[in-house]
């Protein structure tokens, strides 16, 4: 029976678009693509979402593949592309039913730091029983750590969980412990019917 419901955040509680945050603050598209590659496609990116390095310093080493005349721009966007989130309503209001309906609420998220600036962002967050957030333990999905280190801390049995993920290879790691997983695109109705189907009501 299914007592827990894991959620990912990114494309799934909180839209996560590079593109639209790159194009608030530069108006060329060869600029924006070089920020964007810079900023969100390199190797710093993926170091603060493991946690290994501070934001000061994955900007310093962000910084130094773009020409000076874009670092103004660069670093305002590393610091304030969160306030260009929006929460997906219908996914937050479905973990808010969810909630009162007995259901216990869980966030596991490869993200940096900056989670703990715009959490409040999350209509839903607030009802949810605990997070674990890659960069304060230092494991990302799909590595399998971080999924034991959710089920250790808070007691969880992987076949009572129903993990909702953007990505494959996330939601293939946490059905190797047991967790039914749903591969979510977008179509919150679709959710709702695979959770009809695990007997998930509310």
């Amino acid at each position: 029976m299914i007592k827990n419901m894991i959620f990912d955040m990114g494309n799934v509680l909180l839209d996560y678009n590079p593109q639209n945050y790159v194009k608030a603050f530069l108006h060329s598209e060869e600029d924006q693509d070089m920020v964007l590659t810079s900023l969100f496609g390199g190797q710093e990116w993926l170091d603060l979402d493991h946690g290994l390095i501070t934001e000061r310093e994955a900007l310093k080493k962000m910084l130094q593949k773009l020409p000076k005349r874009l670092h103004q721009e660069a670093s305002a966007l590393f610091y304030g592309w969160q306030n260009y989130t929006r929460p997906i309503e219908s996914v937050n209001l479905l973990a808010i039913k969810l909630h009162r309906a007995g259901y216990h609420l869980y966030l596991l998220s490869n993200t940096g730091v900056r989670l703990h600036v715009y959490a409040h962002r999350l209509p839903a967050l607030q009802y949810f029983d605990g997070v674990v957030m890659s960069a304060d333990v230092q494991q990302v999905k799909p590595e399998p750590q971080i999924y034991q280190i959710l089920f250790d801390r808070y007691h969880l049995d992987p076949k009572e969980c129903f993990f909702i993920d953007d990505c494959k290879q996330n939601l293939k790691t946490g059905e190797q412990f047991g967790m039914h997983g749903y591969l979510f695109d977008g179509d919150e109705k679709k959710l709702e019917s695979a959770l009809h189907k695990q007997k998930v009501n509310w």
